[in-house]
Formats: structure tokens, C-alpha cells, sequence
């Protein structure tokens, strides 16, 4: 039996998505409803199931434990079955030491973008607030605010929602080619 095959057989879908997203958004028969993790979303539509599998109904996709921890890590199956190996003390992989420098690298990376999508979601809410307050105070703020540019990068944000994560998606990236060019540079 190949290593895939095997993690698959070892750990159930439940137990490897919760590892990853945490508590579900709800629990019914079905299984357990999260929002997916790969596009903002107001209503669960990621559903996990032992019986059933992993599927994503927003986009109409359905995973196993494998190919789910490569698109949430963006990675290859062979580092996604790293990382479920390590997180689950599951000794399969080759070389240990490689694996854990790459496992904490893409973890990393995790938690930067997840600290980046914060100060963005922070930051649109603080401007969203001000915009509030000023209309509070006096509803003559709006039509001299309407024409500043907060006022219209808000809007297209407010009014284009999914397309903030393709944006953050490209600065994080451009953020991180950056980062190896400095350090191309200096070493």
C-alpha cells in the first residue's frame, strides 16, 4: 500500500479539517460545516464528512485529506503528506530534518498571510467606521467624502467583496518575491 493510501486508511477527514480550520460553523448529520477557507464567504458551504468526504459546495469541489492540506498550505501532495505526517506523528517521510525546516517555512508563511489579512480587514473596518461616524455627525460629510480617494477605494471594496482576497493574494505575493530578491541581494 503507497504512503497516500495509507495516511487516507489512518486518519479520518473529521479529525485532520478540525487539526486545520478549528471548530465548525455547525454539526448535523451531514457532518461538519465550516466557511470554506479559500474565498471569504457569509454561510458555511465546506462541509466535512467521514462517511462522505470533504467537499466544498461554493466551488463545487471534493477533496481527501491530502489534496485538502496541499491547497490550504498551496503545496505539492508529497509536502502536504509531510505535513499531516508531522502534525499527526506519523513517521513516513524520508528525511526529517528537510521536512520540518519546510514545514515551519510554509507554516510561516500561514501565519503571515493570515496576520496581513487581518491589518487589511482592520483597516477597511476602521475606514468604514470613520465613514459612519462623519455620517452620524453631520450627513452633509458624505457628499464632500464621496469625493476622496478613501472614499472610493472603499467602494470598490465594499461593492467588489470577493475581489479583496484576489487583491491580497497579489500583494502577499509580490511581498514575498521581494523578500527573495532582498535576499538574492545581500547574500
Amino acid at each position: 500500500m503507497n504512503k497516500y493510501k495509507e495516511i487516507k486508511r489512518i486518519l479520518n477527514n473529521e479529525e485532520v479539517v478540525q487539526r486545520y480550520l478549528g471548530y465548525p460553523e455547525k454539526h448535523n448529520s451531514t457532518g461538519l460545516w465550516y466557511k470554506s477557507p479559500f474565498r471569504k464567504e457569509k454561510t458555511a458551504s465546506f462541509c466535512v464528512s467521514n462517511n462522505k468526504g470533504i467537499h466544498d459546495f461554493g466551488d463545487n469541489i471534493h477533496y481527501d485529506i491530502i489534496s485538502f492540506v496541499q491547497k490550504y498550505f498551496n503545496t505539492t501532495p508529497y509536502q502536504a503528506l509531510e505535513i499531516i505526517c508531522n502534525d499527526f506523528n506519523i513517521n513516513y517521510t524520508n528525511n526529517e530534518y528537510e521536512t520540518e525546516k519546510m514545514i515551519k517555512r510554509l507554516k510561516q508563511k500561514k501565519e503571515e498571510e493570515r496576520q496581513i489579512k487581518e491589518k487589511i480587514n482592520r483597516w477597511f473596518n476602521q475606514e468604514i467606521q470613520k465613514i459612519c461616524d462623519e455620517i452620524k455627525i453631520n450627513r452633509k460629510c458624505l457628499e464632500i467624502y464621496k469625493e476622496s480617494a478613501n472614499f472610493k477605494v472603499l467602494s470598490i471594496l465594499y461593492d467588489e467583496q470577493a475581489k479583496l482576497g484576489y487583491y491580497f493574494e497579489l500583494l502577499f505575493n509580490a511581498t514575498e518575491k521581494n523578500k527573495e530578491k532582498l535576499y538574492l541581494i545581500n547574500h
